[in-house]
């Protein structure tokens, strides 16, 4: 390569100082012929080439477009359409119900079922943080909560639910067992 050529390469590769961002959008000046006009490029004519394109029998590459109707089936058309309809006819319609007796003991039946269900899950927490509560020993649960500034809190156990039948009264026994499985567990 002469010398020319290297500084063309040189001046093509090398970085550009650009003052503002404007100047990466300049375009070049066109190049001017010897009358002074611009060099422009002929345009080629295309139209002969895709005539014969479309005139030719030859199969196309492209894959042919997909049949719509094959992947849908028509026997259960039916069940889509009849579904929305009746959702969309039942949405605004407006009905009074006449509050009997009947009604008035499920609304008790739900209630006592509610109330029976939240009072069951309130003891299961209050076991599972019983048994939660690991002792260590040889320390009593009352120096413990002393030694933490948090005062034992004294449990009592709830009456019976009047579904319930009474319990009867534990022994003598049965208390010293109970004292030992909460001191133990």
């Amino acid at each position: 390569m002469d010398e020319e050529e290297l500084k063309e390469q040189e001046q093509k590769y090398t970085r550009r100082q650009l003052g503002s961002n404007a100047d990466r959008y300049v375009e070049p000046e066109p190049e001017l012929d010897s009358e002074g006009e611009e060099v422009v490029e002929p345009e080629v004519d295309l139209s002969a080439f895709l005539e014969r394109q479309r005139l030719s029998p030859q199969p196309s590459s492209a894959p042919p477009p997909p049949d719509e109707d094959d992947d849908i089936d028509h026997s259960l058309a039916h069940i889509g359409r009849n579904a929305l309809h009746d959702a969309h006819s039942k949405k605004g319609r407006v009905q009074n119900i006449e509050w009997d007796a009947a009604l008035e003991e499920m609304s008790r039946e739900k209630a006592a079922a509610e109330a029976t269900r939240d009072l069951k899950d309130r003891f299961r927490s209050q076991t599972a943080k019983q048994r939660g509560r690991a002792t260590s020993r040889g320390v009593s649960s009352v120096a413990r909560g002393a030694r933490h500034g948090v005062a034992e809190r004294a449990y009592v156990e709830a009456p019976p639910l009047p579904t319930d039948a009474p319990r009867p009264e534990k022994g003598e026994k049965a208390n010293m067992q109970d004292f030992l499985d909460d001191l133990l567990g």
